[in-house]
């Protein structure tokens, strides 16, 4: 079963990597390349990068305890006609096993609810 998460996690990465080389490509023939966008704004330590691997669901950046990204970081999204998406959730702390659990409880709650909306947000927007 860990070959085929590391599989799937293989795999995301890759379309990762593809999509990116395609935005590049777009910048470099300054052709318009429209993608969706999310800011995540927060102060220094506040765990904005674990928050977006978390939501990617791997793990783009270093880990551990003080200030790790010291760069400002853009991912591009691909879209998939046939996306899947969570349509119930009976344990919401299973969908965030990247988060540290030295975290505080707030910040977790508040990673949690933040997630939670999004999921909302999807299940009203087309994949």
């Amino acid at each position: 079963m860990a070959a085929e998460e590391d599989a799937a996690i293989e795999e995301r990465y890759s379309l990762y990597e593809a999509y990116n080389e395609l935005h590049a490509l777009a910048q470099e023939l300054e052709t318009p390349f429209e993608a969706p966008a999310v800011l995540v704004v927060g102060q220094q330590t506040d765990g904005k990068s674990a928050l977006v691997e978390a939501l990617m669901g791997f793990q783009f950046n270093h880990v551990g305890g003080g200030t790790k990204t010291r760069r400002p970081i853009t991912l591009h999204m691909k879209y998939d006609p046939q996306c899947q998406f969570l349509s119930a959730i009976s344990d919401p702390t299973t969908i965030l096993p990247s988060l540290s659990p030295n975290l505080s409880r707030k910040f977790r709650l508040t990673i949690l609810i933040l997630f939670m909306l999004l999921l909302l947000l999807l299940l009203f927007v087309k994949c």
